[in-house]
């Protein structure tokens, strides 16, 4: 059985886990926060607004790429003046996901994000909506942060990391010109 202590051990050890951990936080914001990459409402859920748009940018990163570098891992276990790692202040809301996990590999029925789709049908219908959803401002936000982010890692010399970042900075250009010339 999960705790606060063990989620925060995880945290602490694993680097999988603070990645899933922002994923967890994204999708528990609603759907214009998502798309924003902020936070709207304080409902206590998601990201606090001070994480929302870091936290949405890497959980999106770790999503497309499977990776986060040691820096962004490094932000997440930074310690505050009373000593707890930054994705900490988080357990809570982890723990209760993975309550709410376990539940559903028991059988107990729990709400679909997009219900009657599974594997690559959801995975399929999830980029139609994310195309059909593509908002210019949002992608110049994503790109400064792409750029941002690419700046970071570029001394790292590990082309895991870079290639990923540059081939979605010249997705988001391919895409936007595309859209400039009517095709």
């Amino acid at each position: 059985m999960l705790t606060k202590e063990s989620i925060l051990e995880m945290l602490k050890n694993d680097k999988r886990a603070v990645a899933r951990a922002l994923v967890v936080l994204h999708n528990r914001q609603t759907n214009d926060e998502q798309t924003q990459e902020g936070t709207r409402y304080l409902n206590g859920r998601g990201f606090r607004p001070c994480h929302a748009r870091m936290g949405s940018s890497m959980a999106k990163f770790f999503l497309r790429y499977g990776n986060l570098s040691d820096k962004q891992i490094n932000y997440w276990r930074a310690l505050d003046r009373k000593g707890n790692m930054r994705i900490g202040i988080y357990w809570a809301q982890l723990l209760e996901e993975a309550e709410l996990k376990a539940k559903a590999k028991q059988g107990v029925p729990t709400k679909a994000t997009l219900p009657g789709l599974t594997g690559s049908g959801f995975t399929a219908e999830a980029l139609r909506m994310q195309e059909a959803e593509r908002d210019f401002g949002n992608d110049m936000e994503r790109k400064m942060v792409l750029e941002e982010q690419l700046g970071d890692v570029l001394d790292s010399d590990d082309e895991s990391i870079i290639i990923p970042i540059a081939k979605e900075i010249n997705e988001i250009d391919a895409f936007w010109k595309r859209i400039r010339q009517g095709k």
